[in-house]
């Protein structure tokens, strides 16, 4: 029996031991004919010379610097696609996968080929009843996309398949021919909302985006975003305003403006309280960045 090409690939950036819990889960998953790809993104902790040691069956690419998460993701999707991948298994490096997952997404996947992405149900890793998150739904009536599941206890009524606009891009298998269709990943975004973008191409394209909720990985939660966070927040607050003034959502784009104007208020009020202080200009020095950003408008 022939199974279609499945290539997972994982973006790594100083996470050497969680690297390599992740590709110990991956190891273990029940697909046959798995291949595994990492992406190092410049570390400076001796993450590529471990991977090279104890995984030599791993492919292995090596960048000579940060370029950012999408760039890390759009060059193991470039080696995915010249293998002939049917399938592609993006995955956070923070990570673990449990043995059945990878074979539930695909399962899904073959089952109905409006279906471009399928994302497993992500459980907190230290909080094993939590979800982590789900997806994200646009209403025509609402200026901003509803989140489901994020931070609610796991239950039965989550155990199926559920439609989204959006799913993150801490795990999501994508069918290959979309990467073709709709292209790779915006660089431009470097990390954060490079996800949404490209689920949003996605859906304009006519495809479907579920979550699968008998898929399930664990997520240890932005491990490699807390080695810089005051960048993090910046970079973050940036590429919100930029999505949001790229895509149009709710009835009138003033109306988003006016809804994340609220949101960046509240934010800052709450870290002011909350003793981080030090939060407050990045961050607002992100939405201007975000808002003056040209290629948005």
């Amino acid at each position: 029996m022939s199974y279609p090409i499945l290539v997972s690939i994982v973006v790594n950036w100083n996470l050497k031991k969680e690297l390599g819990e992740c590709l110990d889960s991956l190891c273990q998953v029940d697909y046959p004919g798995h291949k595994i790809v990492v992406v190092d993104n410049g570390s400076t902790d001796d993450s590529a010379a471990f991977v090279a040691t104890h995984y030599p069956d791993v492919k292995l690419i090596v960048l000579s610097q940060n370029q950012g998460y999408a760039a890390g993701l759009n060059a193991g999707i470039s080696y995915a696609l010249e293998q002939g991948a049917s399938y592609v298994f993006l995955l956070n490096n923070d990570t673990l996968v449990e043995k059945n997952a990878v074979s539930r997404l695909i399962e899904v996947l073959e089952s109905n080929p409006e279906i471009g992405i399928a994302s497993p149900k992500i459980i907190l890793y230290h909080s094993r009843d939590r979800i982590f998150g789900l997806g994200d739904r646009i209403y025509p009536f609402l200026p901003l996309p509803v989140g489901f599941g994020y931070g609610k206890r796991d239950s039965p009524k989550y155990h199926k398949i559920m439609e989204f606009d959006y799913v993150t891009g801490c795990a999501m298998m994508v069918r290959s021919e979309i990467f073709r269709k709709v292209g790779l990943f915006d660089t431009s975004y470097f990390m954060y909302y490079e996800d949404a973008d490209f689920c949003r191409r996605v859906h304009d394209y006519g495809y479907r985006i579920v979550c699968v909720g008998h898929a399930i990985i664990y997520h240890k939660f932005a491990r490699s975003t807390a080695q810089n966070k005051t960048q993090m927040v910046r970079i973050r607050a940036r590429n919100r305003i930029r999505f949001y003034r790229r895509y149009k959502h709710g009835p009138h784009p003033w109306l988003t403006y006016g809804a994340l104007g609220l949101i960046a208020i509240w934010r800052c009020l709450l870290n002011f309280l909350k003793g981080r202080g030090w939060w407050i200009r990045p961050y607002l020095q992100g939405l201007w960045e975000g808002w003056c950003d040209r290629e948005s408008r």
